[in-house]
């Protein structure tokens, strides 16, 4: 009888490569949403400018700090 292989625990967390790609996608987003909020802000929308400049913005900063820390780590 053949023993049982054992094998080691992969951990389930993406590759750097797959999270470089979520950070640009991410940023895209955040730099979609900033255009969206200037041409708000261009048509005297303060609340909605305010509001997409917000949300891009931030979708911007965490997508740059997830590919970032992406390209420090090692790839599979």
């Amino acid at each position: 009888m053949n023993a049982l292989k054992r094998h080691e625990p992969e951990s389930a967390a993406m590759s750097a490569e797959a999270l470089i790609g979520l950070g640009i996608t991410i940023a895209a987003l955040g730099v979609l949403g900033l255009l969206l909020g200037w041409a708000q802000h261009m048509r005297s929308v303060p609340e909605g400018a305010m509001l997409w400049c917000g949300i891009g913005g931030a979708c911007l900063v965490v997508g740059v700090v997830i590919a970032a820390a992406a390209r420090v780590r090692r790839g599979r």
